[in-house]
């Protein structure tokens, strides 16, 4: 994650944000230094906890806006606006591979040539290195010393159909 904001002489920032807390103040302590009559010396926080990213306002004596509403406390959500003192702040997530960009990158690779195999076993790895499964427990005999058999429920077969999408 990362915040992305403009300095006072207009030149754009980002700040990568991991699982280290930081702070934004005026205090040259500060991770995030604003140099703005507005912010306290330690103005606010920001965490992660429990896989989430937190803000908290450090009691500031101007506060700490999310989405325009002054906050205490609050979970950060990509593309959240933050306004400490004059700046403006926001709370950013990278880019990731959505189901629209893997579905045609797939098609892509099918266009190409490859099978409905190949691109299995690049996705789940290849079956052949899998471990071998345990054979089952030999059954065991009942009271008349008669082996018992064990029958396995019955299921109508699963099909599958895959289309190759036409061209």
């Amino acid at each position: 994650m990362k915040l992305h904001y403009s300095k006072q002489d207009g030149e754009s920032k980002d700040f990568d944000i991991g699982e280290r807390s930081i702070t934004i103040g005026r205090s040259p302590d500060a991770d995030i230094i604003l140099l703005d009559e507005k912010v306290s010396r330690v103005h606010c926080g920001i965490r992660l906890w429990d896989g989430e990213f937190y803000i908290k306002d450090l009691k500031s004596k101007n506060g700490t806006y999310v989405n325009g509403r002054r906050v205490e406390v609050c979970k950060l959500k990509p593309s959240d606006v933050i306004k400490v003192g004059s700046y403006t702040f926001t709370f950013e997530q990278p880019a990731g591979t959505g189901t629209e960009t893997a579905l045609r990158e797939i098609s892509d690779e099918m266009d190409m040539g490859k099978g409905y195999s190949t691109l299995l076993k690049e996705i789940v790895g290849n079956s052949d290195q899998a471990p071998e499964p345990k054979p089952a427990p030999a059954p065991t005999a009942d009271n008349q010393g008669k082996p018992m058999t064990r029958r396995l429920p019955t299921r109508p077969p699963i099909r599958l159909n895959i289309k190759r999408p036409q061209a």
